[in-house]
């Protein structure tokens, strides 16, 4: 009943984050221009980079709370490492704020191709995006630790609350002001709120308390190791991933960018999918190795495997079916959508595998081994980030997408199945083959077939939104269907009906 609690109101935290999101986008481009919007994407780059903090202390931090919670850590020491990271998240943070408004200008005369915004008020841009950013890091951290406390519910509502205002109410303000600057201004103050609502939280249900003034060395450096290993496999991990956009930042005129962002954003839906049961999941495969080593860890996992496929692949199967009726539904804007349908291929398909593979990560993080994660990712850092920014240059976003799928599949199909020989032999080539792999056929092809029927020329908004949901039930039905426990409910059926 937890379980089943922690994943729906997950689903009902991200689904509304998620929505808010994409109904805006409409709204910015219109109301602030293709330059300003251009500037929300180079925003959500930055984000991904500064959120390497997370990567590193997130899941250190949630493994003490999950542990702490199972009853096998202890709460003084905790809470006493829960302060001593956000001091040094504090101090991180500012450096970085400082690192932002010093190269600000530069970014906007050297870097940002605006055609029909003023440098300063770039600038200024640039600094309000970091802060905003630096604070959605230090509620991310936070949340982290309510999560594993199984406060799972009160933290989406709270999600809820904050996406509300970040989204919906910024509408009149962009509709008033036309000025990214009044957009960021504003994100900055809701983000401010979210992050002293989820602190206050935290204080109140800690069952010890300490001094506000408390830094903790040696509980730092205990599990330092664990987070800088974390944090420096993410920053790979992020070279890999967003140099290409990185890149293209620099190469497109900023209109083009925000039309890349628009198919890069619909493709990260797919992400966003799988991270209310991959939330449910974490602090029960953390306690489950706690309390009986791998072999409950590793049932823990493959169940968690299978949510994440069921809800993730019907939809990435669609979008890559049929991804221009996707991005014409959603924009209204039938140019953008043929020009970037197949950009949106490329970086579904990698945004699926990315879902599936991302399981692995958390059982590391789990059993507090994460040192063959960060090598694969040292290897292929080496392998390929010469690669990336060739192809974004010589072949722009269309390359950079071909390229981000490419990458994808071969560290799920060759990194993924070394990491299970080293960690749980016994899941290999099961849990690869068929956990994922034939799942993810299965969606492409019936997507594939309805996608060449008369269903995919059908015209207006609400005939293209039936057309894709039915789809995307069509794809969760088959993939239902050869799941083993709906399998052998099904038999149990046909057999009470004998």
């Amino acid at each position: 009943m937890s379980l089943r609690r922690n994943i729906l109101a997950n689903y009902a935290g991200i689904v509304t984050t998620t929505l808010m999101t994409f109904l805006v986008v409409p709204f910015y481009l219109r109301w602030l221009g293709a330059d300003a919007y251009g500037l929300v994407g180079v925003a959500a780059m930055v984000q991904s980079w500064l959120m390497l903090l997370n990567a590193g202390l997130s899941p250190v931090v949630g493994r003490q709370a999950a542990q702490s919670h199972a009853g096998v850590a202890n709460w003084r020491d905790t809470a006493r490492f829960f302060r001593t990271v956000e001091w040094l998240l504090g101090l991180l943070s500012l450096l970085a704020l400082c690192a932002m408004a010093v190269g600000s200008q530069w970014l906007a005369l050297h870097w940002l191709k605006a055609s029909s915004l003023p440098p300063g008020l770039v600038a200024q841009a640039i600094v309000l995006f970091s802060l905003n950013i630096l604070l959605r890091l230090a509620s991310s951290i936070n949340s982290g630790v309510l999560q594993n406390m199984e406060q799972q519910l009160w933290q989406n509502g709270n999600l809820i609350v904050f996406s509300l205002l970040r989204f919906a109410a910024s509408l009149p303000i962009v509709w008033y002001s036309h000025d990214v600057q009044w957009l960021f201004t504003w994100w900055v103050l809701v983000s401010m709120g979210e992050y002293l609502s989820i602190r206050s939280k935290i204080a109140r249900l800690l069952p010890v308390k300490v001094p506000l003034f408390t830094f903790d060395l040696a509980l730092l450096r205990q599990h330092g190791h664990m987070a800088a290993t974390l944090a420096f496999t993410s920053t790979v991990w992020v070279m890999i991933t967003n140099l290409d956009r990185l890149v293209l930042s620099g190469l497109l005129p900023l209109a083009e960018y925000g039309h890349y962002s628009v198919a890069t954003l619909l493709a990260s839906g797919v992400l966003l999918l799988a991270q209310p049961v991959t939330q449910a999941f974490q602090p029960r495969l953390s306690a489950a190795f706690a309390r009986g080593g791998m072999l409950p860890a590793c049932e823990e996992f493959r169940r968690c495997t299978r949510l994440v496929v069921l809800v993730t692949f019907p939809v990435a199967a669609v979008l890559l079916a049929m991804p221009q009726m996707a991005l014409q539904l959603w924009t209204g804007n039938a140019a953008l959508a043929m020009a970037t349908a197949n950009i949106l291929r490329g970086y579904v398909l990698g945004n699926a595998l990315i879902a599936a593979g991302g399981m692995l990560y958390f059982l590391q993080v789990a059993i507090g081994n994460v040192r063959w994660h960060l090598r694969g990712n040292i290897v292929f850092a080496v392998l390929l980030v010469p690669a990336i920014p060739w192809v974004a240059a010589h072949y722009g976003a269309l390359g950079a997408a071909v390229l981000w799928a490419l990458i994808n599949l071969m560290l799920f199909v060759l990194w993924n199945s070394l990491l299970l020989l080293k960690l749980a032999p016994a899941l290999w080539p099961v849990w690869i083959v068929r956990d994922v792999l034939w799942p993810l056929l299965q969606v492409l092809v019936l997507a594939w077939l309805l996608s060449l029927s008369p269903l995919s020329l059908v015209t207006g908004k609400l005939a293209e939104f039936l057309v894709l949901a039915g789809c995307s039930l069509m794809c969760i039905v088959i993939l239902l269907l050869g799941m083993p426990d709906v399998q052998q409910w099904i038999l149990r059926q046909l057999e009470r009906v004998k």
